[in-house]
C-alpha cells in the first residue's frame, strides 16, 4: 500500500466539493477527466460543470482544473526535503467558457470576476472564432476561454480552501449567465 500524493488527496476534496453541490440540484457535472501523462510523468484532472438553472447546451460552463508536474510527484513520493524555493503541491485553475459577439464584453467580463474573486487570481481571456465566409452584417462570434490562474501551488493544507473556491466558481458562473440573459 502507498500513501496518496498531495495531488490525489486534493483531487478527492475537489471532486466532494463539486459532486455535493450537483446532488443538491445547484449544478450539473458536464465532463470529468483525470489524465496521467505518460511521457512526462504528470497528472490532470478537470470537473466541468454548468448552472442546473441553465439549458442544456448552456452559453456559460465552467471547468476546474488542478494538474501536478513530474518534479512535484517525484519531490513527493521520493521524499526530497522542501525548501523555501521549492515547495510540493498543485495548480488549479478555474476555466469558464462562453460565446459572445461583442469584444468589448471581455471588460465587462474582468469586473465582474474581479469583484467576485476580490481582485486575487490573474485573469486572461482568450478569444476565438472559426473562420469562414461571413455575409455581410452577419455577426462574428467568438469562443472565450476565461481563465483564473491563482499563482501558486496549493497543498493538503488548503483544502478546505477548495470548498470557498467551488463556491465563487458558482457564483462567478450565475452573475456571467445573468449578465449575458441580461443583454
Amino acid at each position: 500500500m502507498f500513501d496518496p500524493t498531495i495531488f490525489e488527496n486534493i483531487k478527492v476534496a475537489l471532486e466532494s466539493a463539486v459532486y455535493d453541490l450537483d446532488f443538491a440540484g445547484d449544478i450539473l457535472v458536464t465532463s470529468r477527466s483525470d489524465r496521467v501523462e505518460l511521457a512526462a510523468m504528470s497528472r490532470e484532472y478537470a470537473i466541468g460543470f454548468r448552472d442546473r438553472r441553465q439549458e442544456e447546451g448552456a452559453a456559460i460552463t465552467t471547468r476546474l482544473v488542478l494538474s501536478a508536474g513530474t518534479a512535484d510527484l517525484a519531490g513527493e513520493i521520493l521524499e526530497i526535503p522542501e525548501t523555501v524555493e521549492r515547495k510540493f503541491g498543485c495548480t488549479l485553475r478555474v476555466v469558464f467558457a462562453m460565446n459572445m459577439d461583442d469584444m468589448a464584453r471581455c471588460v465587462e467580463i474582468k469586473e465582474i470576476l474581479d469583484t467576485i474573486w476580490s481582485y486575487r487570481p490573474r485573469i486572461t481571456q482568450e478569444l476565438s472564432f472559426v473562420y469562414q465566409a461571413f455575409s455581410e452584417g452577419s455577426p462574428i462570434v467568438y469562443r472565450n476561454t476565461v481563465t483564473l490562474d491563482f499563482g501558486r501551488k496549493i497543498n493538503e493544507d488548503n483544502i478546505d480552501d477548495l470548498f470557498n473556491i467551488v463556491e465563487h466558481t458558482v457564483l462567478s458562473l450565475r452573475r456571467l449567465a445573468n449578465d449575458e440573459l441580461s443583454r
